[in-house]
C-alpha cells in the first residue's frame, strides 16, 4: 500500500513537470528575481519575396522587464534563410546570416527565391543574453511554414 503511494506520487510529478513546459510561445524565467517574458511578434502573417514591398518578415523582440537594454544582446537562430536589416530611407538591407547577436530588437527574416529549404516547417529562436556572461535571459520561438512555393506563414 505504502510503495502504490509513492509510485503515484512520483508518477504524478513525472506527469506534472512534464505538462508544465507545453503549449505557450512566451516563455517566463526568473532572472535575478526579475520576470522576464519574451515574444517573437511581427506585423504581418504571411510573405512572399515575389510580391512584397519589404524584404522579409519583420520580426520584433517584444519583452516586459526591467532589465537594462545595454546590458543585453539578441540572439537570432533561424533553421532556414538568413537575417537582415533593412534601411527604409536608403532601401538597402545588408544580410547578417542565420546565427547573429546584435543590439537591434527588430530585423527581418528572408529566403533567397532560388534555395530549396531543407526542412518544412522550420523555426526561428530569439534568446535575450546578458552581453558580457552571454548567459540566457529568456527565449521564444515560432515557427514558419511554406503552403505554397515562396509563401511563408507565421504558425501562431
Amino acid at each position: 500500500m505504502k510503495l502504490r503511494k509513492t509510485l503515484l506520487i512520483i508518477l504524478a510529478l513525472v506527469l506534472f513537470s512534464s505538462l508544465s513546459g507545453c503549449g505557450n510561445k512566451k516563455q517566463v524565467v526568473e532572472s535575478s528575481n526579475k520576470k522576464v517574458e519574451v515574444a517573437i511578434d511581427s506585423k504581418i502573417t504571411e510573405y512572399s519575396p515575389l510580391m512584397s514591398s519589404i524584404p522579409g518578415i519583420p520580426l520584433t523582440a517584444n519583452y516586459k522587464s526591467k532589465i537594462k537594454q545595454d546590458n543585453i544582446k539578441f540572439h537570432w537562430i533561424t533553421e532556414e534563410g538568413t537575417f537582415l536589416v533593412w534601411n527604409k530611407k536608403s532601401g538597402k538591407t545588408r544580410i547578417l546570416g542565420n546565427d547573429i547577436k546584435i543590439n537591434n530588437e527588430k530585423i527581418y527574416w528572408a529566403i533567397n527565391s532560388n534555395e530549396k529549404l531543407k526542412k518544412i516547417p522550420f523555426k526561428i529562436y530569439l534568446k535575450i543574453e546578458n552581453e558580457h556572461s552571454s548567459k540566457v535571459i529568456c527565449e521564444s520561438s515560432i515557427q514558419i511554414e511554406q503552403n505554397k512555393k515562396n509563401w511563408f506563414t507565421i504558425k501562431k
